[in-house]
Parts: C-alpha cells; sequence; structure tokens
C-alpha cells in the first residue's frame, strides 16, 4: 500500500498517427492531465438529452425542423441545475461529465443548426 499523496509508476503505450505525435512533443504533463480527466469521468454518462438529440436525429428531420428543434423542459431544467452546482463548486464527477457532455451536444447541434440555415438560405436563392 502507498502512502497518502504518494504514487506509482504504470508505463502504458500508446499508438498513435505520426501526425499527432510531432504535435505532443514536450507536452507530457498536458497529457498526464487529460488523463486524470478522463478517469475521473464515468465510462459511460449518457444524459437524456443526448438520448433526445440521437432520436430526433434518427427519424431524418428536415432542415426547418432541425432549426426549430428545442431540448425537452426536463432537460433544459437538469442542465440549469447542474449549472447551479457548478457555480455552486458541488458537482461529482458524474455530474462533471454530464455537464460536459451536454456542452459537447450543444455545440455540436448549434453547428448542424447552423449548416440547416445555410442550406436553405441556398435553396431559397
Amino acid at each position: 500500500m502507498h502512502p497518502a499523496g504518494s504514487f506509482f509508476v504504470v508505463q502504458v503505450t500508446i499508438e498513435i498517427p505520426d501526425e499527432l505525435a510531432s504535435q505532443l512533443g514536450g507536452e507530457r504533463e498536458q497529457i498526464a492531465e487529460a488523463i486524470r480527466r478522463g478517469l475521473a469521468q464515468p465510462l459511460c454518462s449518457e444524459s437524456a438529452l443526448a438520448e433526445e438529440v440521437i432520436q430526433f436525429l434518427g427519424h431524418g428531420p428536415d432542415a426547418e425542423e432541425i432549426i426549430s428543434f428545442r431540448p425537452s423542459a426536463e432537460s433544459v431544467q437538469r442542465a440549469e441545475h447542474l449549472l447551479k452546482k457548478n457555480r455552486e463548486g458541488t458537482l461529482s464527477p458524474g455530474e462533471r461529465a454530464e455537464i460536459g457532455e451536454i456542452c459537447a451536444w450543444n455545440r455540436l447541434f448549434a453547428l448542424i443548426k447552423a449548416q440547416a440555415r445555410l442550406h436553405l438560405q441556398g435553396a431559397s436563392e
């Protein structure tokens, strides 16, 4: 057993593409921090919002439906609750992963909506 605050060394070999390896250079501490953050998150944390978006996209919406899509009131309330807990500094690791996932879906869907707007704009010209 290791005393509190100590650590043990584990060697891990990861194969990555050459172009990515050249970007890493001497970034060992940043890589270690990324691994620490990844280990702190549950392996599967699908939020209700993720499920809503997947179901919505699964039915093949047209551009107008994509633009008008809004998450359910329950998903909005959950996001607001997590944001409040984040401001208070009381998020659990699972909640931190969930809010990260919600943010990622929000960014992705904003890009999809922007593309749908461009598609509609191009079709009307």
